[in-house]
């Protein structure tokens, strides 16, 4: 109830953009399709056409999302018709309405139940239900920020929800005595469903899946290393019972046992445009991507001193370059999508291994600070320390910190996975809340129980 009043009390200040603003088209044109030709196509952004264009089927993106705006514009008539208008007018209709009310209610409620896990996930994980209501309460400080999710018509709640559902799953099989398969599957299951929303999760997928064959390996006596192989099985299973469908469906339509097609390469170019910065650019975006940055950097080196780091707003930013002319020539040159990601990796990875992939790795890392900070100096502050909680629980790894590393390890991951394969930005890894939010808790329970001591230590002395 907390967790709804606070959320609600502020989302009554929210205000919400048309329905053409930043990816929203991608999700509504696919959604259209489905409502209007029972089919999973590419959209109007990508595969072109109007509102009266039967598009062929598609892969680009993958299919949750747009699935469950068209079920709820099934039955809400003021966001089918709200969608319609808006791809009547490729998505830049000034005349059209935002309404979408049922949707946007629905990720309320999946915010708020994302909230109620970190709640749950940070007093289970730790033995003590305060440091939950603490970690509760550091993460209602990022409300506004998950409001925003939620008044777009993307996939940020939804694959949050999802992401925070499975790692909650996979905390409470971990806890169990009696049902660690049962819930093993069911984390599985729900991070398929992560996985149909974001492809990203899938490298995700891939690591836990190694990590967890280690794991079941690692020097145990038979029948221990059997139950962690079936933990590993089960967590595997739930998942590829969600995916191998879609996957199926791609592989007969269009000979590609893929996720998606174009997409992870039209990303992954966007990326490599900022392997382009020179040194003095390198050093720069350490400080243009700070919570204030382009005011301390036009302070330090001028107007325009981080226009580089920006978005589409200015013509020689690498995201713009990346996004125009690097997309448009990568493609010419490597003869379309379906060779575009090997022509990707080769011209620009390959090509000099040692220099390109060492620059690649170095640009990685002011591109990982640029996700961390979450809510600005909420991130800038909360982040280094979850990161030194995280390399304390790698070193002693008692039963508080495996639970601490079962919820922060997989957002680390895709917070260094986002930085090396996308332009990498805080929406895509609000994830990183969960374990931020939960390692200031354990924070301020060490702090209390310091200043627990320094009162009883002057006691005795009086």
């Amino acid at each position: 109830m907390l967790i709804v009043l606070v959320l609600g009390g502020l989302w009554t200040r929210t205000r919400v953009q048309p329905l053409g603003t930043y990816d929203q088209g991608f999700y509504l044109g696919i959604a259209y399709d489905l409502l209007h030709h029972d089919r999973f196509t590419d959209g109007y952004r990508f595969a072109g056409g109007g509102a009266d264009t039967d598009r062929p089927s598609g892969m680009r993106f993958t299919p949750l999302y747009p699935a469950l705006l068209a079920a709820v514009a099934s039955v809400d008539p003021e966001l089918r018709r709200n969608m319609d208008c808006s791809i009547a007018h490729g998505g830049a209709g000034t005349d059209c309405r935002h309404g979408a009310g049922p949707m946007r209610s629905l990720q309320f409620l999946m915010m708020a139940a994302t909230l109620w896990m970190l709640w749950w996930a940070a007093g289970h994980c730790t033995g003590r239900a305060r440091t939950g209501w603490i970690a509760l309460g550091l993460g209602l400080l990022t409300a506004p920020l998950l409001l925003l999710s939620v008044d777009y018509l993307m996939t940020e709640t939804t694959s949050l929800f999802l992401f925070v559902g499975a790692s909650t799953l996979a905390l409470a099989a971990w806890r169990s005595a009696t049902r660690r398969l049962v819930w093993a599957g069911a984390a599985g299951l729900v991070f398929g469903l992560a996985v149909l929303t974001r492809p990203g999760f899938s490298w995700l997928g891939y690591a836990v899946l190694a990590a967890g064959a280690v794991w079941a390996l690692a020097g145990t006596p038979a029948p221990g290393r059997w139950h962690r192989w079936r933990l590993t099985g089960g967590l595997t299973a739930g998942a590829g019972l969600v995916v191998l469908p879609w996957i199926v469906r791609n592989a007969i339509e269009f000979g590609r046992a893929s996720l998606t097609f174009g997409y992870a390469s039209h990303t992954f170019v966007q990326r490599l445009s900022f392997d382009s910065m020179t040194w003095h650019e390198y050093g720069m975006s350490f400080v243009c991507w700070l919570p204030d940055g382009n005011g301390i950097g036009k302070s330090l080196a001028g107007a325009g001193a981080c226009d580089r780091f920006g978005w589409d707003d200015h013509p020689d930013s690498f995201y713009s370059i990346g996004i125009g002319p690097m997309l448009a020539d990568s493609l010419r040159q490597s003869g379309g999508w379906a060779n575009h990601m090997s022509f990707l990796v080769h011209h620009y990875l390959l090509q000099d291994p040692l220099r390109q992939l060492s620059w690649h790795a170095m640009v990685t890392l002011p591109l990982a600070l640029r996700g961390l900070y979450v809510d600005h100096y909420w991130g800038f502050v909360l982040g280094p320390v979850c990161a030194v909680l995280t390399m304390r629980a790698l070193l002693r790894r008692n039963d508080v910190d495996r639970r601490f590393l079962l919820l922060a390890l997989p957002a680390w991951f895709m917070l260094a996975f986002n930085a090396a394969a996308a332009v990498n930005q805080v929406r895509y890894n609000l994830m990183l809340i969960v374990p931020f939010s939960i390692a200031g808790a354990m924070a301020i329970e060490v702090a209390i129980a310091y200043l627990n001591r320094l009162r009883a230590v002057s006691h005795r002395a009086l």
